[in-house]
């Protein structure tokens, strides 16, 4: 394994980059990281510099001698700006890389381009891709672009799909706190046979895979990044850390459907979001399954916190926090 000197890295400033950020530096390998765009506040050092980079700009120019690009920017909100950035960018960078110079090119992808629906069995990289919406059409696009200019010119090119990671981020993001509530409340429920499928991965997983085929020169490929597991695995584990009894009640899926349209329902008359609505429903009675398992069998990973530990290590901080 050669170890690549400069690795220019986009989205530094978000959740998944800071985490890979932290990952990087803690590496203990010989490199310099270049931060491009917008980046968080960190001083320059004779490892740690600062580029200029913006995605919408009319032409991209990386600095020379780049060994490798950890791309990890998108554009998940504003669907006006999902094809600029998601696609046409990724598309752009991928020859701004080549120009100078870069060997490798490491894209930061979504499960969301399967397009699965949420009782499709289970998905790995051989499925289909059939995207619904714009963010996953956009990332859909944006990944083939990838691979099609990397093969054009020679880089080697890693395509990395997350399911939904799951991290604190104090004052922002508090992932599962909704139902680790519910939990506490005694108001969980299953659905029909309760065999719901959750698909999520800890942040801390994301960054570690990302920093692997970084600093891996002979890894290649696509590769679901996921940890799944039963919603009543899940559920068990809140209710374990809550020290309650775990949820065993199941109701009829067409009471749930009902309760679902009524949630939306409310949300179109009274402007407001009630405690049950569609996109919950979905997600208790889901089960597709993202097999992550790729990366293990061909790469040698081997996921270092998994879902339970981060799902338990949320929890006690909920409850340290007295959010629970």
């Amino acid at each position: 394994m050669t170890t690549p000197g400069r690795i220019l890295l986009t989205g530094a400033s978000g959740f998944v980059g800071a985490a890979v950020l932290r990952s990087l530096s803690a590496s203990g390998t010989e490199q310099t990281l270049i931060l491009a765009g917008r980046s968080p506040k960190v001083a320059s050092s004779s490892t740690l510099q600062h580029a200029r980079l913006d995605l919408l700009a009319p032409t991209l120019a990386l600095p020379e001698g780049i060994d490798t690009v950890l791309h990890l920017a998108g554009e998940k909100r504003d669907t006006s700006r999902m094809d600029a950035v998601n696609h046409i960018g990724a598309a752009r960078l991928v020859e701004a890389a080549a120009k100078a110079g870069a060997r490798s090119f490491i894209h930061l992808s979504s499960v969301g381009v399967y397009g699965a629906p949420e009782n499709a069995g289970v998905v790995d990289e051989s499925c289909r891709h059939t995207p619904q919406n714009q963010y996953e059409l956009t990332k859909d696009a944006g990944e083939r672009a990838v691979r099609e200019r990397c093969a054009a010119f020679g880089l080697r090119c890693v395509v990395l799909q997350p399911s939904n990671v799951v991290g604190i981020v104090p004052g922002r993001t508090y992932p599962l706190l909704g139902l680790a509530r519910t939990v506490a409340r005694g108001w969980f429920r299953h659905f029909d046979r309760g065999d719901a499928q959750v698909n999520y991965v800890a942040v801390e997983d994301v960054a570690a895979v990302l920093a692997m085929v970084t600093l891996d020169n002979e890894a290649k490929g696509v590769f679901i990044v996921n940890t799944p597991a039963p919603l009543r695995k899940l559920v068990n584990w809140i209710a374990s850390e809550l020290d309650v009894p775990p949820p065993v009640a199941r109701l009829p899926r067409w009471i749930g459907a009902v309760a679902a349209g009524a949630g939306s329902l409310g949300r179109a008359v009274l402007r407001r979001e009630l405690p049950f609505s569609p996109e919950r429903f979905r997600e208790l009675t889901n089960t597709t399954q993202y097999d992550g398992s790729t990366l293990t069998k061909l790469l040698g990973f081997k996921y270092p916190v998994g879902i339970e530990a981060a799902l338990r290590s949320m929890i006690r901080q909920y409850r340290s926090d007295g959010l629970l």
